[in-house]
């Protein structure tokens, strides 16, 4: 609390101005301080926004790769930055600069933050001076914790201008980007550095998966026979499947193939598509169309995705469907 009033105190020898006193307000005034006030919400929401997905990509550690880590950490370091400098150039109305010179400071300080703890989180991951790079993330997280403090200020300022000016009840939302509290505790950053080393994840994972219960059937399924699906009958058949990315790499141009045979029949027709991009995580959907149909004969559809390159699980890229026509 100390080094926050300090900071605190520097702000306003440096930006005290006169008071002038309560004065009457035109509708041109009351307009100007709601588009601030408008404004600077939007701001501290994109600031929340961007703790938010910052501790999510802590949390989701073990799941990622280094690059994804690196590149989610720096997009926040980067949107952070972007907040201080909006909030830097933007001109406050008359008797809220002050108040603003808080905010300006809650959001650099958040962006220091951000900046200190990404390069010592990488050495300590890389056993590179790790008692430094210690130090750094428990800064790190008293910068955030500084910020929060520095906000509560500016949002008690914030109200107390509102009331010199005859404005009752000026607020904007609440902004506290660290959550957890333990992390101001020297113990507890050791021991989540001591997990974040433990890390044996950081490397690639590559696999795509055929999603059986996804398969729609074009006439549509109306019944189920045995290990055979029964759909209308119609002039050809035509199937929808989705392809889940299993890693945690975005994957390109991953081939699916269909291979469609029927009892008696000897010659399969073929069909082939290639998912252009497939993010980790996310399914998309592959449809192949006008297959020959062959009203109450036994059907099957075998679809194959992938594989992808270094894939090591290979038992759940593909599956074989099995169908009739009704007659």
């Amino acid at each position: 609390m100390i080094i926050i009033a300090a900071v605190i105190g520097s702000w306003l020898t440096g930006l005290w101005s006169c008071e002038m006193g309560r004065k009457d307000l035109t509708e041109q005034d009351k307009l100007t301080i709601a588009d601030y006030i408008n404004s600077i919400s939007v701001l501290v929401q994109h600031s929340n926004k961007v703790s938010i997905n910052y501790f999510t990509t802590l949390n989701k550690i073990r799941d990622i790769t280094t690059a994804e880590l690196d590149s989610n950490l720096s997009k926040a370091i980067e949107e952070s930055k972007v907040i201080f400098e909006n909030n830097s150039e933007m001109n406050p109305p008359q008797y809220f600069e002050v108040t603003h010179g808080y905010l300006n400071l809650v959001f650099e300080t958040r962006n220091s933050a951000y900046e200190e703890f990404k390069p010592a989180l990488f050495n300590v991951l890389a056993d590179l001076d790790a008692e430094n790079s210690s130090k750094q993330i428990s800064n790190a997280f008293l910068y955030m914790y500084m910020s929060d403090e520095i906000y509560k200020y500016f949002q008690e300022e914030l109200k107390k201008s509102g009331e010199k000016l005859g404005i009752g009840n000026l607020t904007i939302i609440d902004s506290a980007i660290l959550s957890n509290k333990d992390l101001l505790n020297s113990l507890a950053v050791a021991s989540l550095i001591a997990d974040y080393k433990a890390v044996t994840n950081l490397q690639e994972r590559r696999g795509v998966a055929v999603i059986p219960g996804s398969i729609r059937y074009y006439p549509e399924q109306i019944n189920e026979q045995d290990e055979h699906f029964i759909i209308k009958k119609g002039n050809e058949v035509s199937v929808a499947i989705n392809i889940e990315n299993q890693g945690n790499v975005s994957e390109n141009d991953v081939p699916v193939k269909a291979v469609y045979t029927v009892e008696g029949i000897s010659k399969s027709e073929n069909r082939e598509q290639v998912i252009e991009l497939i993010n980790p995580s996310e399914q998309k959907t592959v449809t192949f169309t006008g297959f020959t149909a062959y009203p109450g004969k036994r059907c099957q559809i075998k679809i194959d995705a992938g594989p992808v390159e270094n894939e090591a699980i290979l038992a759940n890229n593909s599956y074989t469907f099995k169908f009739m026509m009704e007659n």
